[in-house]
């Protein structure tokens, strides 16, 4: 993996980037937004286990292209549901440090 040296000054960042003054979610509590993207993930999830069951399903032992591709898939699949566990505890715990 090459490294950009591009990135480690701040100069590179856009000066002209801005934030949209409408946000789509606007009117929703926190909780329902929060909520909302939890169903989005679960159902993101569950799609792309079907998709790994059924490549698991027709892999052919006899063609390395596609054992690398189901273990591509198998290990973004982990990635992403540990990164997913990760969020959740994190806000998990910032809601119940505001409770306090």
């Amino acid at each position: 993996m090459l490294f950009d040296p591009s990135l480690l000054s701040v100069r590179s960042l856009d000066p002209d980037a801005s934030v949209p003054a409408t946000d789509l979610a606007a009117g929703q509590t926190l909780e329902s937004r929060f909520m909302n993207a939890v169903a989005n993930l679960s159902a993101g999830f569950e799609a792309d286990r079907a998709g790994i069951a059924a490549a698991a399903s027709r892999f052919d032992p006899s063609n390395p292209e596609s054992g690398m591709d189901l273990q591509n898939r198998l290990a973004v699949y982990g990635i992403d549901v540990g990164m997913a566990s990760s969020l959740a505890r994190k806000s998990v715990a910032a809601v119940e440090a505001l409770l306090r």
